[in-house]
């Protein structure tokens, strides 16, 4: 069935809205010269919209190929009693045949007029259905595109440690840090034990003979034919069952239920924007469709946010002095005259170094009220450890600790910096760095100090 004659033909309808199950739902079938070729049931769960199919392998890959068509992403995967088809929000948004865009709209519309839905989330799914979706791609791995607390927040939740692994190479071949440019966490939320019919009654003998107690240590879907168990007990539950005579692999399958999340951080966007400045048009691409995304979906606040982001990377090295210092009600107060730097080394300056012990010294001159003064920042390696999810994440970060004598040198500090720092103690960090590299006197050295980051 060509792609392009289904997209130009097909016909989508939304069957009633159907309130006496768990969660409100619609049927939306797909029909091709007045006959049905096959449906899929749409749920609102209160997390968002999600549509499932169950059935045969056959009408599940068919309801797939015609989803494809109208320009979705689509799997058929086993589970339980058949195969399953199935859709987040997200992948809903994401088909953008009218047809089917019709269907979910109304839907949502009833939800409203019954009052299953509130009028804040109401909103925000036409909003949504109206922008089309959230992704934007690098190095073949699609990020979902967010905006929330005034944080722009890329992301990827791949499926298993295979697309995990894959994705964080495709990153690294793109010379992505991980630690500083994209971040990596895990949940570890156990297994999940598939068992089949045949097997199943001998399955749950086996589980009250193992000694550990249900929904304490595991876990059982009838439904599913599924026995989702704690890592720690995980073993316990394989051996009853082999003990039972049961054989993995044939009579039932163990898969991890650990989730990962690979997260773009503004240090990598800053990098990803470098990488596009200098022809790279992946990169380019990129940062057009995280644009695009915010704009479409957020609106004007968060593309400024985007903007903030990424202007120190713009500017890297096209700034020049002097430069006008202002307070908060636009007075000029100073101007910058010079930056000038030094490599330090066990406490002294040195033509150049690298690794842990390495500082670079930067010192700003400025004039004001006819006198001239100097700014120090001496930048250092720190070592941090973070748990992030099941695991624990160690990596080099760039950071200086500072007094800031009074208000004039806050505000010479805020303008070269675009942080917000007030008199007294002042903690700078990489953000603030970026912003320095603006400057064309800073630019070289302050890439070659990073060079040198120590290794782990």
């Amino acid at each position: 069935m060509a792609e392009d004659y289904v997209y130009k033909n097909i016909t989508v309808e939304r069957g009633p809205l159907d309130t006496s199950g768990r969660w409100p739902k619609a049927v939306i079938r797909f029909k091709l010269g007045g006959e049905e070729l096959t449906y899929i049931p749409m749920y609102w769960t209160d997390k968002g919209l999600f549509a499932q199919f169950t059935g045969s392998r056959e009408n599940a890959e068919r309801l797939v190929s015609i989803i494809r068509a109208l320009g979705g992403k689509a799997e058929v995967k086993p589970h339980g009693y058949g195969w399953v088809v199935w859709l987040t929000t997200e992948g809903i948004i994401a088909i953008r045949n009218n047809g089917w865009l019709n269907a979910v709209k109304s839907f949502v519309d009833e939800l409203y007029s019954k009052g299953l839905i509130d009028k804040d989330r109401y909103e925000k799914l036409v909003r949504d259905i109206t922008a089309g979706p959230n992704t934007a791609k690098l190095a073949g791995v699609e990020f979902s595109v967010n905006y929330k607390y005034n944080a722009i927040v890329v992301s990827y939740n791949p499926r298993n440690e295979d697309f995990k692994n894959a994705a964080v190479d495709a990153l690294r071949t793109k010379k992505l840090r991980e630690g500083r440019d994209f971040t990596v966490t895990e949940q570890d939320r156990g297994y999940r034990i598939s068992v089949i019919k045949e097997a199943y009654a001998k399955a749950l003998e086996a589980l009250t003979h193992s000694g550990l107690k249900e929904k304490e240590h595991y876990t059982v879907y009838d439904k599913w034919r599924e026995i989702h168990v704690k890592k720690d007990h995980k073993d316990v539950i394989v051996n009853a069952l082999k003990a039972a005579g049961l054989e993995e692999g044939k009579d039932f399958t163990v898969k991890s239920n650990k989730q990962y999340e690979i997260r773009i951080t503004y240090d990598g966007l800053r990098e990803i924007q470098r990488m596009a400045l200098k022809g790279d048009v992946e990169a380019e691409r990129f940062i057009r469709e995280l644009e695009d995304v915010l704009k479409r979906r957020y609106g004007d606040n968060a593309v400024k946010k985007l903007m903030e982001v990424l202007t120190p990377a713009r500017e890297e090295g096209t700034l020049d002095l002097p430069l006008a210092v202002r307070d908060e009600k636009g007075n000029l107060i100073a101007r910058v005259v010079d930056l000038k730097y030094e490599f330090v080394e066990n406490d002294n300056p040195v033509s150049h170094c690298a690794g842990e012990n390495c500082r670079l010294r930067i010192i700003a001159e400025y004039e004001t009220g006819g006198e001239r003064r100097q700014l120090k920042m001496e930048w250092y390696w720190t070592k941090k450890q973070e748990k992030r999810g099941e695991t624990k994440v160690t990596y080099y970060r760039e950071m200086t600790y500072l007094t800031v004598i009074d208000d004039v040198e806050a505000a010479v500090l805020r303008t070269l910096t675009g942080r917000r720092v007030e008199k007294g103690k002042a903690r700078l960090t990489a953000g603030a760095m970026d912003a320095l590299r603006r400057f064309k006197a800073l630019k070289n050295a302050i890439d070659a100090w990073r060079n040198g980051r120590p290794h782990l």
